[in-house]
């Protein structure tokens, strides 16, 4: 697994221990294969309880939005392209967690709309040109 490539600051959510911070940052650099889901899943658990889903939310919207971190360059100069992956990349995510039977389906739906929006004003920050919309693969 990838080490963090910088230091993030978790102010403002209650990501305080450095072993939930370690939790956090191998979730967000988690890839979308089978282990990275594994991960995602695995670590996902510790921030199931209600109290912390919003913690888990904004964990899952670094990570839908991780690669644009890595390759900046390959979203400015392919943008079409780049959401694509995005939201292929989401799409994975939702059909592991809705195959976990402890994770609830409308937390799963609420978190994608989390990761959306993220995606979304990410997208609209590297390429502004660009209009952005996840309506469509919410139904596809």
């Amino acid at each position: 697994m990838n080490m963090a490539l910088y230091t993030r600051d978790f102010t403002g959510t209650d990501i305080k221990t450095p072993f939930e911070q370690m939790r956090s940052n191998a979730m967000i650099n988690a890839r979308h294969d089978l282990r990275g889901m594994s991960v995602l899943i695995f670590n996902a658990n510790y921030f199931l309880q209600e109290a912390r889903h919003q913690d888990l939310y904004y964990i899952l919207s670094l990570w839908a939005v991780e690669p644009t971190k890595r390759s900046p360059v390959k979203f400015r100069k392919y943008p079409k392209a780049g959401r694509n992956a995005l939201y292929k990349r989401v799409e994975i995510l939702r059909k592991h967690f809705y195959m976990a039977p402890h994770i609830h389906d409308c937390f799963v739906d609420t978190a994608i709309d989390h990761m959306m929006i993220a995606i979304d004003n990410e997208l609209s920050i590297i390429h502004p040109d660009i209009k952005q919309s996840h309506n469509n693969m919410r139904y596809a």
